[in-house]
């Protein structure tokens, strides 16, 4: 009977799940080499170089290197990723490609007649600052540790009648159940069990930022450059775990196995102020630095759905039930500024480096539905400065004919360095451009190299849950435009 009241409690009950937290404010802050061709099979090292859209992204003064009127499109971006992932010693391999369209662009030069402001500039476009696609698996075999220890933990001390969510869920299928004489006191059969576990990731989506951007050139000394950034977040993740018990032997109770699939997405856009400045004090170098504000997200729609199928011992029952847990919140993402030089050799080749900075440890979520003082301080326990060093160069082989490379190094974001946190990331690229006096077309190669982890659920030990992965991902990249 106790059941039968339960499970209808929980159908008219919705609380707040585990689905936001402070990997969300983390996820949404992330930002990677994404651009035109010519952007990406340099490094993306162009925030001094200057004359390139999606430059605009790092320093908006770089618009005001540009002495034509510009439109580029990038239509294609082709990935194919590889990850291997690794969970309780096991190593499971998963390939992922992905088409993508990352920018588009429209530049508009104003020359000034008899001014020291030799023209003025605007922008208008848009780039894919962040990809989520990514899909991986995890396996391991007889371990003696489940989900249900994490379920456990949050319902001890809850009686039946109001438990909700993932409780609630492992509740209505007998995956835990009370004591005797106990309403708030829980066990579970699989709770010291041996076990099989099985898991599927699959992450799909993107940050793409829409940019007004306004500059100048002053001299042919001085380029100034601001531009307004609207980020809009559209993601979506499926997460397929199960636990099965590792032999035939009936343990505790009749539960034999469970799978749950959890589907969360997450929608919303944001506003940004992006300030830059370069400076060309000789005609061989140029010096600069960018500066952006913290990107506020508003009303960010998040709606999260958990399916449980639990099979019993007698091979001719099981029961599914499922819950959705749908909330608003806002994110506020750390400021970040960069720094860069680029040398010219005469009006045939450049090399160029810069430095980004961006302390992960500033995001911060808030809800008028819920308190996120714990998530918050995860946030700036967990996470901390992240370092990002860029360098490229190009050298025109003739008129039409241009050649490029480039290299990405970004350091972990996390502040804990042992166990399941890296987060670290090599990007190493080429390219090839030809250009003609009214039409270019861009092409390049960039393999990155990254480790990371996910956590397949809430847990009192973050590593018990962490699926640490390697990612390496070859992307081409092809983009075209015209100069008037």
């Amino acid at each position: 009977m106790k059941k039968i009241i339960g499970i209808f409690v929980l159908l008219a009950f919705t609380a707040f799940s585990f689905a936001q937290g402070d990997y969300e404010a983390f996820r949404f802050t992330q930002t990677e080499i994404s651009g035109t061709a010519r952007f990406m099979g340099a490094g993306g090292a162009f925030s001094t170089t200057g004359g390139e859209f999606s430059a605009l992204s790092l320093n908006p003064a770089a618009i005001g290197l540009y002495k034509r009127h510009e439109v580029t499109l990038t239509p294609m971006s082709l990935a194919f990723s590889n990850n291997t992932s690794k969970y309780y010693g096991t190593n499971t391999f998963a390939k992922n490609p992905k088409y993508t369209v990352p920018e588009c662009g429209l530049v508009i030069n104003s020359k000034i007649e008899n001014s020291n402001w030799k023209s003025w500039q605007f922008g208008f476009g848009y780039n894919r600052i962040m990809d989520f696609n990514n899909t991986f698996r995890a396996d391991a075999q007889n371990v003696n540790n489940s989900m249900v220890n994490a379920v456990l933990r949050h319902a001890q001390g809850t009686p039946y009648t109001a438990l909700a969510g993932d409780a609630g869920l492992f509740w209505s299928t007998w995956a835990i159940d009370t004591f005797p004489n106990q309403p708030d006191h829980y066990y579970s059969p699989f709770e010291n069990a041996e076990l099989n576990h099985s898991a599927l990731v699959e992450q799909f989506g993107a940050i793409d930022e829409i940019s007004l951007a306004f500059g100048g050139n002053f001299q042919d000394k001085l380029y100034i450059g601001a531009s307004l950034g609207i980020p809009i977040i559209d993601y979506k993740e499926r997460i397929t775990y199960s636990e099965a018990l590792s032999n035939d032997l009936e343990v505790g109770d009749y539960l034999t196995s469970f799978q749950t699939v959890a589907t969360q997405r997450d929608a919303g856009g944001g506003i940004n102020l992006k300030l830059g400045i370069i400076y060309q004090p000789v005609s061989f170098l140029r010096i600069g630095a960018g500066f952006q504000t913290p990107t506020y997200y508003w009303k960010i729609k998040d709606t999260y759905d958990r399916e449980m199928l639990a099979q019993y011992y007698d091979g001719t029952n099981s029961k599914t039930w499922s819950y959705t847990n749908r909330n608003n919140f806002t994110l506020t993402t750390p400021l970040k500024f960069n720094i860069g030089a680029t040398f010219l050799i005469k009006k045939h080749a450049f090399i160029s480096a810069e430095y980004n900075f961006c302390d992960f440890g500033m995001a911060n979520l808030y809800s008028n539905e819920y308190n996120y003082t714990t998530e918050n301080q995860a946030v700036k326990d967990k996470y901390g400065i992240c370092h990002t060093l860029r360098v490229g160069a190009e050298v025109n082989l003739a008129p039409q004919f241009a050649l490029r490379a480039g290299y990405n190094f970004k350091s972990s974001p996390y502040k804990l360095t042992s166990g399941p946190y890296n987060g670290s990331a090599h990007y190493a690229s080429v390219g090839l451009g030809f250009k003609s006096k009214y039409f270019f077309a861009d092409l390049a190669y960039v393999l990155k190299l990254n480790k990371d982890s996910f956590w397949l659920y809430e847990g009192n030990d973050p590593a018990v849950s962490a699926v640490e992965y390697e990612n390496s991902t070859h992307r081409i990249v092809a983009t075209i435009g015209c100069k008037f």
